[in-house]
């Protein structure tokens, strides 16, 4: 065997070892690294894909769409951009990741690999342990001593704003009436009758 076959021979087997191994980092990365299935502007990928399978677990798909059907995470992402301050929107992210941790601190496991039963035994408890929002009237706080408002409170609240004024839900879920006739104020539903859009 000459030295350039020898070489050649060489340099083959190196790619084939080098190949297997950059594969098999990019399967095992792929497999730990969820991602969206969209294009984040403010969440990273991963920060996405979480969001996405927590709002999915407040509002999951039933005969009615999903939180996932719907694009909340979308327009969660997009308030994040252009009405959340830099301050509260670095918060908000820090807090993502805190809820994370603290998840594979009580069970050994990220969010994302929980089963169904533990993802809404883990939120249910974040939801007894958030107070509600503070009463206010036209952006006055009415309460004199308010409690905190936890980071769960807050991404449930962008959750069903984005689901219950999406024009999906408006129109083809509750009662929507383009043209709206006479007001009634508190009229009763009948039983089976769809919610009316606010």
């Amino acid at each position: 065997m000459n030295r350039r076959t020898y070489l050649q021979q060489l340099s083959l087997t190196l790619g084939f070892a080098v190949s297997a191994a950059s594969l098999s980092e990019i399967m095992i990365s792929c497999k730990n690294a969820p991602k969206a299935h969209w294009k984040p502007v403010v969440f990273s990928e991963e920060q996405a894909f979480l969001v996405e399978e927590i709002c999915e677990t407040i509002l999951p798909r039933t005969k009615t769409p999903g939180a996932r059907d719907i694009g909340v995470t979308q327009f969660i992402d997009a308030s994040l951009k252009t009405m959340f301050t830099d301050a509260d929107r670095k918060k908000f992210l820090e807090d993502l990741d805190d809820f994370n941790s603290a998840c594979s601190s009580k069970y050994e496991v990220d969010f994302q690999s929980l089963d169904a039963k533990k993802r809404i035994e883990y939120l249910t408890t974040l939801d007894r342990e958030s107070a509600p929002f503070p009463i206010s009237m036209w952006g006055i706080m009415l309460d004199p001593d308010p409690k905190p408002i936890t980071f769960f409170r807050k991404l449930k609240s962008l959750c069903l704003s984005a689901f219950f004024t999406s024009e999906k839900i408006g129109k083809n879920v509750l009662n929507y009436l383009p043209i709206p006739g006479q007001y009634e104020g508190c009229t009763d539903l009948k039983t089976g009758q769809k919610c009316w859009t606010e």
